[in-house]
């Protein structure tokens, strides 16, 4: 009987040791933890508020507008489809087309380009229309 009564008493001495270390050091250990997370939580709040205030531009801008698309196939030699591969390499306009240098619409049309006969032509063709349209404007 002796033995099992300090084998309770050893329990109950080691409880109160654990309880004792537990209040006394843990705690405080967990008390410091969720205060520095907290801080953690605030810290990244606020360089998240800078990072938003930095991504809004500080000054407005007014939207640039398109240029109206021109009909490309006005110029002789420009179809529907090299019309249409134009369009899709952003060529929408006289002046950006008459902007192109005879390899870079040979690059832009690739095989197309063989059915035509002078590439410069057809800038030729896009300057003038271009000097058209800006003096009807």
């Amino acid at each position: 009987m002796k033995t099992l009564a300090f084998f309770i008493l050893g329990l109950l001495f080691g409880w109160l040791i654990e309880w004792i270390i537990d209040w006394f050091y843990w705690r405080k250990k967990y008390q410091q933890v969720r205060q520095e997370n907290e801080n953690l939580k605030q810290q990244v709040a606020s360089l998240e508020a800078e990072k938003q205030s930095q991504a809004k531009p500080h000054l407005k801008k007014s939207p640039i507008a398109k240029p109206k698309k021109d009909d490309l196939k006005r110029i002789l030699g420009i179809g529907p489809v090299i019309s249409k591969k134009l369009n899709d390499a952003g060529i929408t306009t006289f002046e950006q087309m008459a902007d192109l240098k005879p390899n870079q619409l040979e690059n832009i049309l690739g095989d197309l380009i063989k059915r035509l006969s002078d590439e410069a032509g057809l800038i030729a063709q896009a300057k003038e229309l271009a000097r058209k349209k800006k003096s009807q404007a």
